[in-house]
């Protein structure tokens, strides 16, 4: 391949203006301006201002500076469009939520980008658009963003030696001056340039690593090939159903399935002539091969498996999407071996090049509201809800909170309109999804109180329901978890006077608290629960309570025991230093 000059100027300002930027975003981020202050905005804007300069700098050359241009402008406008997409699905009542947004939009982006370049490359350089091409481009661009990335750090760490050095001797001029986001956001943008450049420059020492990592894939795969074949032979020993109650076996599968197809196509690079093993061992890896859609099965009922026990989730639908590549290479790969044996590898760069754009089109689609995972996966939980097959107190509410941003947000308000009047502590759990959403007191106050069971039909005095609000609403995450909330009329200490015992009853334990009355004034008691929890439960609270039977037993505040539960009482420090305690 002949030689290639690359503008290096244009490259480090394209690099300088990307700093300035991404300063420019930081400080709207800090100082609350726009974008920062419009997550669908932000989101587009750092798509632009990443991926437009980013592939430039990478694929860039002296023939292709404009050409380049035309390919770049276009594709990072429809990433700007996806992210602008993305961010719209922040929760408008907490916009500070976005980690669950940018995570999979980063590396979804970051795919869709790094296979997108590689196809550019070849495109504006006129050369062959046949699969070892694009092997050739794709490592090229990987080594070179890694070592640049790594020489970016190395500069820092020298910018810090600096300041820390001067630092000794009393002179900050040089420590404050590399904090200044002015400052360091242009500086090692132009240091990443930099390193591009040079090792761009340098691209014999690249080709050169990447035939060393061809070299150790090659024993590797072997490796593989054989672990893969006598995991296969064990499971009629062992039986499927370790695979699934063992943790996550179906993920453990498609790595193995995805560690090995990735040796594969870095030692057979789609030359059909070309023999890196000897013939036996050539046959041993194809019959590897032959062997991945027994895997590809094997993942699929376990996958199903999850979906019939506990619904879609946007793990699973992941899942789903790494099986269907998976499953497409391998099956693509046993008809080529079927149909050519030995040369099977003539193959392989034809389903690589039809693969690569499909997985350019669902990186697209996931990131679109054609296929947004997290609204498909909120409309399969509600279907389960609404088909019955989700118990209303098993509803996964955290998970619709935290993990699916908008759609969940849209299914919390279309249950607590669906359910919220029959059903007054799923309200409260629904209401408290968000801790930062506002919410009116007085309306708060009733919901909490409304959502208490009073058992025997005790009747609540109305000051001790102020005093249970405040202590309840002072964690959040307990009135999020609650399943049930009772409150029982006892008399532990035996003074012929009313207390109450209030119970927070969620999936994994209890919390009590005892009011008592002292001089006209309530107070809470802490109670330390005694009793059976997780797996060690085999009922209810609310089942214990059917009989409504409270055994006492000593010293002064007797231990509360309803059914397998034991209450024991330990006074608040408000209590312990009030002058009326005893009174």
């Amino acid at each position: 391949m002949e030689e290639l000059r690359y503008p290096t100027r244009l490259m480090l300002l394209i690099a300088l203006l990307q700093g300035l930027a991404l300063m420019l975003l930081h400080q709207s981020i800090d100082f609350e301006f726009w974008p920062a202050t419009a997550p669908q905005w932000l989101f587009a804007t750092y798509a632009l201002v990443i991926i437009g300069p980013g592939m430039y700098l990478l694929g860039v050359n002296n023939r292709n500076k404009v050409r380049l241009v035309t390919y770049i402008a276009p594709f990072a406008a429809l990433c700007a469009l996806l992210a602008f997409y993305t961010g719209g699905q922040a929760i408008p009542s907490s916009p500070s939520r976005l980690d669950t947004l940018l995570a999979p939009m980063t590396f979804t982006l970051a795919l869709l980008t790094f296979k997108a370049l590689m196809y550019m490359q070849v495109k504006t350089a006129d050369e062959p658009f046949v699969y070892p091409q694009l092997f050739h481009y794709s490592w090229r661009n990987l080594l070179t963003l890694g070592l640049a990335l790594a020489f970016t750090l190395v500069t820092w760490g020298v910018l810090m030696l600096w300041a820390g050095l001067f630092s000794v001797i009393n002179i900050d001029f040089f420590g404050e001056l590399f904090e200044q986001k002015w400052f360091y956001y242009p500086a090692l943008n132009l240091a990443l340039a930099l390193g591009v450049i040079l090792i761009r420059r340098l691209s014999v020492i690249v080709d050169t690593i990447k035939q060393l990592q061809q070299a150790l894939l090659k024993y590797l795969l072997v490796l593989l090939v054989f672990v893969s074949v006598i995991f296969l032979l064990a499971l009629p020993f062992t039986g499927l159903s370790p695979l699934w109650e063992e943790g996550p076996g179906s993920y453990l599968i498609l790595w193995m399935q995805a560690c090995l197809l990735f040796a594969l196509n870095s030692v057979y690079q789609g030359d059909a002539d070309e023999r890196p093993y000897s013939p036996f061992v050539h046959r041993f890896i194809y019959l590897g091969i032959l062997l991945l859609p027994v895997y590809s099965g094997l993942v699929f009922y376990g996958l199903s498996l999850r979906v019939e026990q506990y619904g879609w989730s946007v793990s699973r639908y992941w899942g789903m999407i790494v099986w269907m590549f998976l499953a497409l290479f391998s099956l693509g790969y046993v008809t080529c071996i079927a149909r050519y044996r030995d040369d099977w590898i003539a193959g392989l760069g034809r389903i690589n090049v039809a693969m690569g754009w499909l997985l350019m089109l669902v990186m697209v689609l996931v990131n679109s509201p054609f296929a947004d995972l997290r609204k498909l996966t909120a409309d399969s939980q509600l279907a389960r809800i609404e088909s019955g097959q989700t118990d209303l107190q098993d509803i996964d509410i955290p998970y619709f909170a935290n993990q699916l941003a908008l759609p969940g947000y849209l299914a919390i308000e279309h249950l607590k309109q669906t359910y919220g009047d029959s059903h007054p502590t799923l309200e409260l759990r629904l209401s408290r999804a968000y801790q930062e959403a506002a919410i009116e007191p007085e309306q708060d106050k009733l919901m909490v109180i409304n959502s208490i069971e009073c058992l025997n039909d005790c009747d609540m005095p109305s000051d001790l329901a102020d005093v249970i609000y405040d202590s309840l609403t002072k964690s959040n995450y307990l009135l999020r978890q609650a399943e049930h909330i009772y409150l029982l009329a006892v008399d532990p200490d035996g003074d012929n006077q009313t207390d109450y015992l209030l119970m927070l009853e969620t999936n994994y334990l209890v919390d009590a608290t005892l009011y008592i009355r002292r001089n006209s004034n309530w107070y809470p008691i802490d109670i330390e629960d005694l009793g059976p929890t997780g797996k060690n439960k085999t009922m209810t609270l609310r089942e214990h309570l059917q009989t409504l039977e409270v055994n006492y037993r000593q010293p002064q505040y007797r231990i509360m025991q309803i059914g397998d539960f034991h209450f024991n009482v330990t006074l608040k420090e408000q209590l312990k230093s009030s002058p009326e305690q005893g009174q």
